[in-house]
């Protein structure tokens, strides 16, 4: 059996649509230090959500560097991976953005580190380049880092909405039906037995 998954992410930021100080490119803090006010200044908090992070990284080979630089408002990143989506290939650039940022120590928040990641997704990097020098998307963004939190409630990501032709609704979407949601970084087994229960639903409804 096979299911087709349509993959659409939405931009969202911890901080929602409220601007902060601009900080120059290069002078960021660090995802360790950033993590200090998520835990409300508690070190030993801080430390000890690293430390489960990083281990369910490493159970899927993932390798997770802290001292990366990190702006929590992504506006230019998340340009891109809208823009790259009309070609077909945000998948292609987030997996490659993700492995630089949260492995490699080259901040997603960085131009050169984006431009990287276009590339080795196959994208036009001299047009990802042009791209970046207009305002084209950035609205786009900001709507979304509000919508997310104001009206759809998102307080914390990662966060999974599965749609199917069964249940069309849901924060994203305004058919009918309750999709499966599943919130936090969920293992194998979980994930398994959502496309398991969606294959079934759809199987069961004759729509195969």
């Amino acid at each position: 059996m096979s299911l087709l998954l349509d993959v659409t992410r939405h931009p969202y930021s911890f901080r929602g649509d409220s601007p902060q100080p601009h900080v120059p490119e290069g002078k960021e803090k660090t995802w360790h230090e950033g993590l200090l006010g998520y835990v409300g200044g508690d070190p030993q908090l801080r430390d000890s959500a690293e430390a489960q992070m990083r281990m369910l990284g490493e159970r899927c080979g993932i390798h997770l560097d802290y001292n990366v630089q990190t702006n929590w408002q992504p506006v230019d990143s998340q340009r891109v991976m809208l823009w790259a989506r009309q070609f077909g290939k945000a998948e292609l650039y987030m997996n490659s953005l993700a492995r630089k940022h949260f492995e490699e120590r080259t901040s997603a928040s960085h131009r050169p580190t984006l431009l990287e990641a276009a590339e080795e997704a196959g994208l036009d990097v001299e047009a990802a380049r042009a791209f970046l020098e207009t305002d084209e998307l950035r609205a786009e963004v900001w709507r979304s880092y509000g919508s997310t939190i104001h009206e759809k409630g998102i307080h914390s990501i990662p966060l999974f909405v599965f749609n199917s032709q069964l249940s069309d609704g849901g924060p994203f979407r305004s058919g009918k039906g309750r999709p499966t949601v599943v919130h936090g970084s969920g293992g194998q087994e979980e994930f398994l037995e959502v496309f398991d229960c969606l294959f079934l639903q759809v199987e069961r409804s004759g729509n195969l």
